[in-house]
């Protein structure tokens, strides 16, 4: 980098400045992830701004579970990228800081699909009570499949970005285990008449959990409900909200008060 004098470290004084190992560095030289100059005078390794640059690349890589072998092909690939006159460059370091932002953000995304994936099985077992294997093998199954974004799509289209943040539309916690918990008792009073105490006393937990849920929004709450309201033969849009779950209790709801 013009104006800057190069410095250079020993494998010692890079082990002690980084807290990576002597032995984890002469196994990255190895593997051809680093490769240090050695001294004209004595043959010791010397790591210069490149090194570090790489080393930090290493760093990240490793810390998302990559396999020293991956790391190698994008190191590989990120150097092809950069021109080697700009290695001590601002744009050189932009430019991996960018491509490593990537596969972070990428990797945040693949662990969100998972996360809601996990929560849904999960929230399954809490409905019924029971092991469904047919959901297990929709599990496996879409763990491998790529993310449905006709479903994103429409509900950009149905809500706006501040109703999003409130709706229980792809999250996992402690309100929509609560919900999975009603949804089981309701499906054990489902054949109680409407205005029955059992059915009423369901009634009020409903709207209490929905005041809550929706921050005292009813208008949000309808809009919601008519969204989940499975069209005639189709499937649930939300886990076990089907026709005649969503039918009983709209029938308690207008028992209630």
């Amino acid at each position: 980098m013009k104006g800057r004098e190069l410095r250079l470290y020993s494998v010692g004084q890079l082990s002690k400045l980084t807290k990576v190992s002597i032995r984890t560095l002469h196994y990255y030289e190895k593997l051809g992830l680093l490769n240090p100059v050695r001294g004209e005078n004595n043959q010791y390794r010397q790591y210069g701004d490149w090194d570090i640059f790489r080393l930090q690349q290493i760093a990240i890589l490793k810390r998302m579970n990559f396999k020293l072998s991956e790391i190698a092909v994008i190191l590989e690939l990120n150097e092809h990228a950069v021109d080697e006159s700009s290695h001590h460059a601002a744009a050189a370091w932009t430019r991996s800081l960018e491509e490593q932002l990537s596969i972070v953000r990428k990797q945040q995304e693949d662990l969100r699909r998972v996360e809601q994936l996990l929560f849904s099985a999960i929230y399954s077992i809490r409905v019924t009570g029971q092991v469904n294997l047919d959901e297990m093998l929709h599990f496996i199954k879409e763990l491998d499949q790529p993310k449905d974004l006709s479903r994103s799509d429409l509900l950009k289209q149905v809500f706006s970005p501040e109703e999003l943040d409130v709706l229980p539309i792809g999250k996992s916690g402690s309100a929509e285990l609560e919900w999975a918990d009603i949804l089981k008792e309701i499906n054990s009073h489902l054949h109680e008449a409407p205005d029955s105490d059992a059915s009423q006393k369901l009634a009020k937990r409903i709207i209490d959990y929905a005041s809550l849920l929706f921050n005292g929004d009813e208008q949000l709450g309808e809009k919601y409900w008519e969204y989940i309201a499975p069209e005639d033969g189709q499937s649930p849009r939300v886990y076990g909200m089907s026709s005649e779950v969503m039918l009983y209790i709209e029938k308690i709801l207008e028992q209630w008060g």
